[in-house]
C-alpha cells in the first residue's frame, strides 16, 4: 500500500473513530480501554499453561530422541548384517538366506522409522492445538472479568488498545490513561494465584 493510500485509510478511521466518539458522548455513553495483550501475558493462568506445554514438549522431545536412537542403532546393526550377508565365503544358500533377513529387517526399520516420524508430527499437533485451545480459554476468562469491571464501574464500551485494522493501524489512535482498566482487570484475574501456587507444590 503506497503512502496516499494509507494516509486516506488512517484519516478514514480517525474520522470514523471521532464520529463514533462524539456520538457515544453525545448519548451519555461511558468509554474504557483495556490492553488486551497485557492483560492476557500478565495473567497467571498464561504462565502456568505456557509452562506446562514446556513440560509437555521437553517430555514429547525426549521420547522420540529415544526411540530415534534405538532406530539407529538398529540400522547400524542392519549395516552390519548386509556386510556379513555379502561374504563370499559363504555357501550361496546361507547367503540368501542372511540376504533375505537382512531384506526382511530393512522392511520393518523402515516401517518403524516412518511411524515414528508420523507420531512426532501427530504428537507436535496434538500440542499445538491444545496450546489453542488453553490460551482462548484464558482469553475468555480475561473479556469475562472485563465484562464484569465494566458493569461495576458503568461503561457501556471497552475497547481493546492493542487492537488492529485490516490495514495493521490501530484501532483507537489515542486514549487518556484515565479510563484504561487493564490494571484494574489484572488485578482482579491474579487473585487466585497464590492460591494456585500453593496447590501445584502440594500436588508435585
Amino acid at each position: 500500500m503506497n503512502r496516499s493510500i494509507l494516509r486516506k485509510v488512517l484519516c478514514s478511521s480517525l474520522l470514523a473513530l471521532l464520529l463514533t466518539a462524539y456520538d457515544v458522548q453525545a448519548s451519555g455513553q461511558k468509554i474504557a480501554t483495556v490492553d488486551l495483550e497485557k492483560a492476557f501475558n500478565s495473567y497467571y493462568k498464561t504462565k502456568l499453561i505456557d509452562q506446562d506445554f514446556t513440560d509437555q514438549g521437553k517430555l514429547y522431545r525426549n521420547y522420540i530422541a529415544r526411540q530415534a536412537e534405538q532406530l539407529r542403532k538398529d540400522e547400524q546393526l542392519l549395516r552390519q548384517k548386509l556386510d556379513a550377508s555379502l561374504n563370499v565365503a559363504l555357501a550361496p544358500a546361507e547367503r540368501q538366506k542372511r540376504q533375505d533377513e537382512v531384506n526382511k529387517l530393512e522392511q520393518s526399520l523402515r516401517m518403524r522409522r516412518a511411524q515414528l516420524e508420523q507420531e512426532a508430527a501427530d504428537r507436535a499437533k496434538s500440542l499445538q492445538e491444545s496450546a489453542v485451545r488453553e490460551r482462548r480459554k484464558v482469553v475468555d476468562e480475561i473479556r469475562a472479568e472485563i465484562r464484569r469491571r465494566a458493569a461495576i464501574e458503568g461503561y457501556t464500551i471497552v475497547l481493546d488498545r492493542t487492537g488492529k485494522s485490516m490495514n495493521d493501524a490501530p484501532l483507537v489512535l489515542f486514549s487518556a490513561d484515565s479510563i484504561d482498566i487493564t490494571d484494574k482487570v489484572i488485578t482482579e484475574l491474579n487473585r487466585g494465584a497464590k492460591a494456585a501456587g500453593a496447590s501445584g507444590k502440594k500436588t508435585q
